[in-house]
């Protein structure tokens, strides 16, 4: 009984997911989902509440771009986001996933909030190389490592509002990047 629950909330989440008018609103909505969600140990993924002005900064978006998105999640009978649809949102309202079982159920978060783990993985070991080398203690990237955060950087496109939640040493750890690439 409990799958079958689970696989209908993962379905319905994914359906909105397709609803979405453009690949563009997909990509933010990964990206939303992925700025709510933290991965905590054994690909759990917990609820990292954000106002909806620092959203918009993560993604590097107006909100009404972002707003229909959230919209999308929160509408009267889908309440997979809060606050409630009755709610008007402004830059301050803090947007958050209404229901941690979502994150458990939910198999595109769980790939997304993975993929995030991983990014983050990567930008903090690039950070603390940066910081390392500032103090005279590590050398340049080389490969693999440096193909390895190219890659990174090319796919995730990191915003400083992204970055800073991880670590914030964000112009140190891309200009330690550019000057290994170089």
């Amino acid at each position: 009984r409990v799958g079958r629950m689970a696989e209908a909330l993962s379905l319905h989440a994914d359906e909105i997911y397709e609803l979405l008018g453009s690949d563009r609103q997909r990509e933010l909505c990964k990206g939303l989902f992925q700025a709510l969600t933290v991965e905590e140990s054994n690909n759990r993924g917990i609820r990292r509440p954000q106002r909806l002005g620092r959203l918009c900064q993560i993604l590097e978006v107006p909100a009404d771009e972002l707003v229909p998105i959230i919209d999308a999640y929160r509408h009267s009978g889908v309440t997979f986001l809060m606050p409630s649809p009755d709610v008007e949102l402004t830059e301050q309202t803090i947007i958050d996933i209404s229901h941690e079982s979502l994150m458990r159920v939910w198999t595109r978060l769980r790939q997304w909030v993975e993929e995030e783990s991983q990014a983050a993985g990567i930008y903090h070991r690039l950070a603390e190389s940066a910081a390392l080398h500032e103090l005279g203690k590590a050398g340049l990237y080389r490969d693999p490592e440096l193909s390895t955060a190219l890659k990174w950087r090319a796919r995730v496109n990191p915003s400083r509002a992204w970055a800073e939640r991880y670590d914030p040493a964000f112009n140190l750890a891309l200009d330690f990047l550019e000057r290994s690439r170089q």
